[in-house]
């Protein structure tokens, strides 16, 4: 699609959304990305940028549609989360209850550090994860980094437009 952009100019550009935060959070940021990318070979990064909320998320999908996504990574100015997407039918899967939010679906739990994602209940978590998907993970496929942050930026527009009143809108021109 022409508002998504892919390849060297989306990893570009989502350097410079981390560089928004604070460099501890970046830095967390960025280690935790490898290790997901690591641990999710051939997935697709799906980003967005919710500045309503100054979050930076990044889902981990096999499809193009993050709302597909395994698991995300989320920053924010004071925390990065690890949300899962099925968290609420992983609670079985997590004996330890680290999974946090009250969320229908979606659950996360917050990591200070890389070494947080490698405790042993994070991995059960992000294996039951898998199972429940029922993806299979291929190490030579090829994933791709999509942005969609510009696409989020158009419709928030859009919908603003949308929402003013009539006596505000620009008038038509009337054709002749």
């Amino acid at each position: 699609m022409a508002h998504e952009k892919r390849g060297k100019d989306a990893e570009a550009q989502l350097a410079s959304f981390l560089a928004k935060y604070a460099p501890p959070i970046a830095r967390l940021g960025k280690a935790l990305r490898a290790k997901l990318r690591a641990r999710l070979p051939g997935l697709f990064e799906i980003v967005y940028v919710y500045e309503n909320q100054d979050a930076l998320v990044i889902s981990y999908s096999p499809t193009e549609h993050g709302y597909e996504g395994l698991c995300s990574l989320a920053l924010y100015p004071d925390a990065v989360k690890l949300h899962f997407g099925q968290g609420a039918r992983l609670a079985k899967s997590d004996p330890s209850q680290l999974l946090q939010g009250r969320g229908k679906t979606v659950r996360h739990v917050v990591l200070n550090s890389v070494t947080d994602f490698d405790r042993a209940e994070i991995e059960v978590l992000m294996a039951a994860t898998l199972k429940l998907a029922q993806v299979r993970l291929d190490a030579s496929s090829k994933g791709a980094v999509i942005l969609k942050a510009e696409a989020q930026k158009q419709r928030a527009d859009r919908a603003k437009k949308a929402a003013r009143p009539a006596s505000t809108r620009p008038k038509a021109k009337a054709r002749r």
